[in-house]
C-alpha cells in the first residue's frame, strides 16, 4: 500500500496567507497605539519632573520663576532649562520620546546651550495694544535691555495656579524641518497669543496675531491649529501646570475663545 506525502494545498496556503495579513490588519494598529501611549506616559512623566525642579528652583529663588532666556549668547546660564538643571540632575527629563531630534546636539552651537530639547516654557504677554507687552505667563523671555518684560512673576503673581500652564512640548525635530541645523532654542518658548499657538519661531517672536477664529485647522507647524505646540498623541500634546499636575490636552483647548472668553486661556495666569 502506497503512503503519499501530505502537503497545503495551493487553497490552503492562500486561506492562511490571508488569515495572517487579517491578523496584521488587526494587530499593527493597536501595537502602534501601544506605542503611542508609552510614549506619551514617558514623557507626562518627564514634564512632571520637570515642574517639580521648577518648583524646587524657586523654593531657593523667593517664589520667583525663572526667566526663560536672559541673554543673547547662548552659551551661559541663560536658559530656563540650564537654570533648573542641577535640580533635575538629568538631561534626559529635557526630552520626549516623540521627538526624533531631542538630545542632539547642535553643531552649529555645541555645549549645553546647543542640546536640543523638547519642552518649552509658558511666556505668555499681554496688553499688545499698549506700548508696553505685560507678562501674564509665568516665565519672562526679556532681558538685557530687550522690549519685552525682563523679570518673570512670582507665584503671588499667578491667580490660577492648578489651571495656568508652566511647560508644555515644543519639539526640536518639528523645528528643525524649518530651521535646519541652526534651530537654536527654537523650542524656548509656547504661549496662546489672540488664536495663535507659538513663540520664538524662525528668529520671529512673537508671532503674527491672528484672530483666533481664523485659526488654520489644516495649516502645517506652525500655523495650524495647535500653533508652536507638537501635538504627537493623537492630536494631544503634555503640559504640566503651576501647582506640579501634569496631563495630556489638545492644544486648542488651552484657550479656545480669547476673544469672547479669556478667562479660559490656560497661558494667562493672571486673569
Amino acid at each position: 500500500m502506497k503512503h503519499f506525502k501530505s502537503a497545503f494545498t495551493l487553497i490552503e496556503l492562500l486561506v492562511v496567507i490571508a488569515i495572517i495579513a487579517i491578523l496584521a490588519a488587526i494587530l499593527f494598529p493597536v501595537f502602534a497605539q501601544a506605542k503611542q501611549a508609552a510614549k506619551k506616559t514617558q514623557a507626562l512623566s518627564n514634564i512632571k519632573q520637570i515642574g517639580t525642579s521648577e518648583q524646587m528652583y524657586m523654593g531657593d529663588y523667593d517664589d520667583v520663576y525663572p526667566i526663560g532666556f536672559d541673554g543673547v549668547s547662548w552659551t551661559g546660564n541663560e536658559l530656563w532649562c540650564q537654570k533648573i538643571q542641577p535640580y533635575a540632575k538629568n538631561i534626559n527629563i529635557f526630552t520626549s520620546p516623540a521627538d526624533s531630534a531631542a538630545g542632539k546636539v547642535n553643531p552649529a552651537i555645541g555645549s549645553w546651550a546647543g542640546v536640543l530639547l523638547s519642552f518649552a516654557c509658558n511666556s505668555y504677554y499681554g496688553n499688545w495694544a499698549s506700548s508696553w507687552f505685560e507678562l501674564r505667563g509665568p516665565m519672562s523671555m526679556g532681558g538685557q535691555g530687550s522690549w519685552l518684560q525682563p523679570t518673570s512673576n512670582s507665584a503671588s503673581d499667578m491667580t490660577n495656579p492648578a489651571d495656568t500652564i508652566l511647560f508644555t512640548e515644543k519639539h526640536s525635530d518639528d523645528l528643525m524641518k524649518l530651521t535646519g541645523s541652526n534651530a537654536k532654542f527654537g523650542n524656548l518658548s509656547a504661549f496662546y497669543n489672540t488664536g495663535i499657538l507659538g513663540g520664538d519661531r524662525i528668529n520671529n517672536w512673537p508671532p503674527q496675531r491672528i484672530p483666533s477664529g481664523l485659526r488654520s485647522s489644516t495649516a502645517v507647524y506652525p500655523d495650524g491649529q495647535n500653533g508652536a505646540i507638537s501635538a504627537k498623541y493623537s492630536g494631544q500634546a503634555v503640559f504640566v501646570f503651576l501647582d506640579g499636575h501634569a496631563k495630556s490636552l489638545k492644544p486648542v483647548s488651552t484657550n479656545p475663545d480669547q476673544t469672547n472668553n479669556p478667562s479660559k486661556n490656560m497661558w494667562d495666569g493672571k486673569r
